[in-house]
Order: C-alpha cells, then sequence, then structure tokens
C-alpha cells in the first residue's frame, strides 16, 4: 500500500489582526456559541461535491458520528479537467476512459478537537504519500468561517517550541539555564586574553542552582504564552545574549528547549504499518480514528491542553 501518514496542527481563533496571546476560548467564543459547533455546521455545508475551478480539483467532506468537542471525517477530494485511461494491471488493458469533467477522488481521514474551555485545539489530519488536504481543508474552512465573522480569524499553524513549554514548565523542574554568545564579550576578552576588545567566538554560562525552585517558572511560562520578553524575565547585563536553552525535568526526564530558535516540533507520523486495510486497499476508519486519538492526546498533553 501506499505510505500512509498524519499530520497535526493547532487550531486557534483571535481576533482580526490580533496576536497569539489574544486567543478566543471556544466555548462561546463570539459570546453565544461554541466553536465546535459553529465548525460542525459550516463543514456539514460540504457533504456533496464542489468544485474549486482554479485548481480543478472537486471535494466533498463527510462527518463521522458526533464525538463531544470532536470533529471527524473523511474529505474525498480528486482533479478534473483531462482526459486518461483507467488501466486495468492484470490485463494492462484501458478498462475505461476518464472524461474532463470527471473525477476519481480519494479519501484523507481527518479529527478536529476543540474543547470548549482551551483556546488551543487539534487539527490530525491523513496523508496519502506525499498527497494531503490540509492547503484544502484550511482555505475552504477559514474563508467560510471569515465569511460567517469577519472581525475574527481561523488560524491552522504547527505546535512550537513555545506551546510546548508552558506545559514542560508547568508539570517539571527547571534544572538549568544556559547563555550562549556568539562572540567573546570585551571584558571577558581581556580578563583571559589581556585584549579589551570583542573577539569572534562562543561565550557561554549556566546557571544550575542546587535548589531547581529558584528559577523563575511564572516568569518562563509568561514568556511561552508570549505576555512577556525573555530579557525582561532574566538579567542578561551588558552582554546580553543570542541563545537562551532551559533544561527541564519532567517525569524524571531531561529535556533541553531553545527558547530563541522556536522550531516547530515534529507532528509528522508514518501509519502505514499501524493502520488495518478495508476490501477497498483504503485504511478502516476504525483504524484511523484509533491511531490519530492516540496523536492527538499525545500532542495534547506537549502542548498543555485538555481535552
Amino acid at each position: 500500500m501506499r505510505r500512509c501518514g498524519a499530520e497535526a496542527y493547532l487550531v486557534e481563533v483571535r481576533p482580526l489582526n490580533g496576536r497569539q496571546n489574544s486567543n478566543l476560548t471556544f466555548g462561546k467564543f463570539d459570546g453565544t456559541a461554541d466553536l465546535a459547533t459553529v465548525l460542525r455546521k459550516l463543514i456539514g455545508k460540504y457533504s456533496k461535491y464542489t468544485n474549486i475551478p482554479l485548481l480543478q480539483r472537486s471535494f466533498k467532506i463527510d462527518l463521522s458520528k458526533l464525538n463531544g468537542y470532536a470533529i471527524s471525517g473523511f474529505i474525498s477530494m480528486g482533479d478534473y479537467g483531462t482526459e486518461s485511461e483507467i488501466i486495468n494491471t492484470v490485463t494492462g488493458s484501458a478498462s475505461y476512459k476518464k472524461k474532463k469533467n470527471e473525477t476519481d477522488p480519494t479519501p484523507f481521514y481527518f479529527q478536529l478537537h476543540l474543547p470548549s474551555k482551551e483556546d488551543r485545539g487539534i487539527l490530525c489530519m491523513q496523508k496519502w504519500g506525499l498527497s494531503g488536504v490540509k492547503s484544502l481543508f484550511q482555505d475552504v474552512i477559514s474563508s467560510v468561517f471569515q465569511a460567517n465573522y469577519p472581525n475574527l480569524r481561523l488560524h491552522i499553524r504547527p505546535l512550537t517550541v513555545s506551546d510546548a513549554l508552558q506545559h514542560y514548565i508547568g508539570k517539571g523542574l527547571v534544572q538549568e539555564i544556559i547563555v550562549e554568545k556568539s562572540e567573546i564579550p570585551s571584558d571577558i576578552a581581556d580578563k583571559f586574553m589581556g585584549q579589551r576588545k570583542a573577539f569572534e567566538g562562543v561565550f557561554s554560562y549556566s546557571i544550575k542552582p542546587k535548589s531547581r525552585s529558584v528559577l523563575k517558572r511564572p516568569g518562563l511560562i509568561a514568556f511561552a504564552k508570549g505576555t512577556e520578553k525573555l530579557e525582561n524575565v532574566y538579567d542578561f547585563g551588558d552582554t546580553g545574549f543570542d541563545t537562551v536553552k532551559v533544561v527541564v525535568e519532567i517525569n524524571g526526564n531531561a529535556k533541553t528547549l531553545n527558547l530563541t530558535k522556536p522550531d516547530t516540533i515534529s507532528s509528522t507520523f508514518d501509519l502505514t504499518e499501524e493502520v488495518a486495510l478495508g476490501p477497498n486497499g483504503y485504511p478502516l476508519e476504525s483504524s484511523l480514528a484509533s491511531q490519530f486519538s492516540s496523536i492527538v492526546g499525545d500532542l495534547a498533553k506537549r502542548g498543555g491542553i485538555s481535552l
């Protein structure tokens, strides 16, 4: 079978031109309804095939059974606009000729979790090899959401180190702060090299108190939420910083996070060997649902999201 994978993203709603720290809580985000109910109705409008002429694609969305604040189902998508022959791989001959206005759609499973008490949700989408429907889903859902709520925006983005930092610091102990500068400052150069000028190189120092509870956890959490600058959490002196890392112990394991490089956390998963196939050659919905729920649960823990 083709490689079957999954990709996960964060989902947020905020005012037009608002920053991440202005995310709205999903429950009654507009003062009346919760986001899961609203999006379920909007997505439900695409239960029949809809054409996108610019992309020459046709798609529909079939929703699965309602499950609390989770939305799941299949997005079936196919290209049209060109003729092609459908080949019987057993005989090697053409069994059908597809017309320009016909399409051969492929189903892609998805799960969307929008807990009412949270301001971040998780979207997990299936991939077939290099093919997926994330861009299509985001464009369609964001545009229809914007049409109904012109003063709000629906954002779908990768999970970052800052997103996970709130959970790691909230649940664990901050062991160490590591500060690095990509040059040797003049006062340090004078002490060790006898010259009062800065030099190319690396200057670093580590703060590792015996009592790990004395390091500023509330300040780091505020930094992770985007409400405080890192230089206001710690005093880096005249030398400043280029890189700041934090070592956090959680459940007996030490994790090192680069606070000055908010890279995305890997959220791509290969499920080829994990899913069971149905008689049509596609993975069973029950098998996909189980794998996706496990992925969502893990990412929710890493991101500090209560499902």
